[in-house]
């Protein structure tokens, strides 16, 4: 699949986790067969979006990964297309590597925060 400029910007933030969940979704989108004449149909942007309450267009850049899905969403996306949450997630490996990653952002940025406003917290 070829990236957008907002989609490239993404990746090369370390944002592969999207890009590879708006894939997947695509994917799900596309993998409804029908049981009696084995045809593959393909379940419109549009009726996702009506599910989800949203627009299209939103729906077309989570797929592209120019967006993030928000885990409500994700959630929504899983029932409607009547597929399990590991349908999208499984196929990335390293989820407890980027958990880890996330946590130690959080305690940097929360200590920084406290460092900063010390005085105003009233704290040492």
């Amino acid at each position: 699949m070829k990236l957008s400029n907002k989609a490239k910007k993404n990746f090369e933030e370390d944002n592969e986790f999207y890009i590879k969940l708006g894939e997947r979704l695509r994917q799900a989108r596309r993998t409804k067969v029908n049981e009696f004449t084995g045809k593959e149909t393909i379940i419109p942007l549009t009726k996702v979006a009506k599910a989800l309450k949203n627009t299209y267009q939103q729906i077309g850049k989570y797929e592209k990964g120019e967006n993030r899905i928000p885990l409500v969403n994700l959630v929504k996306i899983s029932k409607f297309l009547k597929k399990p949450l590991s349908y999208f997630l499984d196929d990335y490996n390293e989820i407890d590597k980027v958990a880890e990653e996330f946590n130690i952002a959080y305690e940097k940025e929360r200590d920084n925060f406290y460092k900063e406003h010390q005085k105003t917290l009233g704290t040492k």
